[in-house]
């Protein structure tokens, strides 16, 4: 069974340094750009993916990387010369809302999939001096400290998080949204991956995202697995790719997920 520790470990080292280059903007007046989809963009946002690219891809050299600001890069963009089933995905600043309004609840993604399965990911809260990570079968940690998820089973026990009340308001997911939220002991919306940090470290029991791209989620799918919890998208598929995530422990995201799915 391979082993991804030694890539995670050097990964680790490239985010920590990465923190120059995002805190040293944090809190400044920065310059906001937004792009077709309108969502925001800073200078930050763009020396950090390419900081990070170039820093794995020396490492790496056969590796791919798929980022949020420059898409996705074949080995050969960044310098080297092979194809290989091992790709970085990158979100430089997940939160940039929150970073140029100076809100501290923003991170460094980081994950690694291997023939499209993710099997490490580093999620980096720089402003808050906080890091995730996990590598398949060898558990998910908290600035060093094994994590684990919650063993509540009820729901109307549970503290239920989610991105954006704006996202679900109007949509499909109206409904069964309220319907948890309603039967939820306990509600509040932390958006971006701030909110999945919860769920890692069992402090919450759900968290709901309806708008996500692969950047968003890559790094906290394994790290929310190898806490023992679950993420899938809305419909329960285990994919990164369909635009809307839902983590839990077992017991919750099963409730979770067939309310959605009524």
């Amino acid at each position: 069974m391979k082993s991804y520790l030694k890539e995670l470990e050097y990964a680790l080292k490239v985010v920590k340094a990465s923190e120059r280059i995002t805190l040293k903007h944090f809190r400044t007046r920065i310059k906001v750009d937004y792009k077709s989809d309108k969502s925001p963009v800073t200078i930050a946002d763009k020396t950090c993916e390419k900081f990070l690219v170039g820093e794995l891809a020396r490492k790496f050299p056969h590796h791919g990387f798929y980022g949020e600001e420059f898409g996705e890069r074949s080995a050969e963009s960044v310098g080297t010369i092979h194809e290989s089933p091992l790709r970085w995905i990158i979100d430089p600043i997940d939160g940039t809302r929150n970073f140029t309004r100076g809100i501290p609840y923003w991170g460094t993604l980081c994950g690694l999939e291997h023939d499209g399965e993710i099997v490490a990911g580093i999620m980096a809260l720089p402003a808050l001096k906080t890091t995730f990570y996990a590598s398949k079968n060898h558990g998910a940690f908290k600035n060093g400290k094994r994590i684990r998820v919650s063993k509540v089973k009820e729901l109307e026990k549970s503290t239920v998080v989610f991105g954006g009340l704006s996202y679900f308001i109007g949509t499909k997911y109206e409904d069964p949204f309220k319907d948890v939220i309603k039967s939820s002991y306990h509600d509040r919306g932390f958006g971006d991956c701030f909110g999945y940090t919860f769920v890692a470290d069992g402090s919450a029991e759900a968290m709901l995202d309806p708008i996500v791209s692969p950047w968003d989620v890559a790094a906290i799918k394994i790290i929310i697995e190898e806490s023992g919890g679950i993420f899938t998208d809305f419909a329960g598929n285990p994919t990164i790719y369909n635009r809307t995530g839902l983590a839990g422990n077992p017991y919750i995201h099963e409730l979770v997920l067939k309310k959605f799915s009524q």
